[in-house]
């Protein structure tokens, strides 16, 4: 009987997952969770319940990212997936936004991740510096903080174009806590989360903001800092 050909892969993220909850993700958590101070039963009943969600996660991270760096090599000219090997920048980036993605559910941040890592891929990333201020701003942040940068930074276009207010009725919002209830109203009667939202942001350099009560429109409270954090984040082909 001749033997049966070998059928190639379509596509590079159809080769993602290659290892099966044996490999090496499934080795470390066990060693991880069998230094726990617990007893040999609990260790046990944790590696059944966290090793296969964790191995899930990353699975599904590297097929999601294979795919749309093979959709990028069809639309940057001179992009080729084979040189990222040799591009440190992008390697030590996959490496922090890996880990980054493992720990969390939202697939908001995933996906930010994945972007930054395609502008990283094409050469339109920031320093290598900044790129880990970033990731890091990313990692200790939720969607809403992104959400609430955005409104902040191009809020009053968008409440012109898309909410079709008329820019001499900007004022009736009052104030910044308005506007940012207004665009993301998930936040609507989340007062605290969002002061904590705000002091993040100007922690980290990205925005002037005091608090919501500081007087809209006020100027630009969005730094050049946190300008560039916002775009690094956004979807290769996307437009500001």
């Amino acid at each position: 009987m001749a033997e049966k050909p070998i059928t190639l892969f379509d596509s590079l993220s159809e080769r993602y997952p290659e290892r099966d909850d044996t490999d090496s993700m499934h080795r470390g958590m066990r060693a991880v969770i069998a230094a726990a101070p617990f007893g040999g039963s609990v260790n046990e009943l944790l590696s059944a319940v966290l090793t296969p969600p964790l191995v899930r996660r990353r699975d599904e991270w590297f097929k999601e990212l294979a795919g749309r760096l093979e959709k990028l090599e069809g639309k940057v000219d001179g992009f080729k997936i084979e040189k990222l090997a040799d591009n440190e920048q992008f390697v030590s980036a996959t490496v922090q936004a890996t880990r980054i993605a493992l720990a969390t559910h939202q697939q908001e941040k995933r996906k930010m991740l994945q972007n930054a890592l395609l502008k990283i891929a094409v050469g339109d990333g920031p320093g290598d510096e900044m790129q880990q201020v970033y990731l890091n701003a990313v990692e200790t942040f939720l969607p809403s903080h992104i959400k609430v940068l955005r409104a902040l930074w191009s809020g009053t276009q968008e409440l012109i174009n898309k909410h079709h207010v008329k820019p001499t009725e900007l004022g009736n919002l009052l104030n910044y806590g308005n506007l940012i209830r207004r665009l993301v109203p998930e936040l609507e009667g989340h007062d605290g989360l969002v002061q904590c939202i705000i002091t993040d942001l100007r922690s980290r350099g990205f925005s002037t903001l005091s608090g919501p009560e500081a007087g809209f429109p006020g100027g630009s409270v969005v730094t050049n800092v946190g300008i560039n954090f916002l775009r690094f984040l956004m979807e290769p082909e996307e437009k500001e």
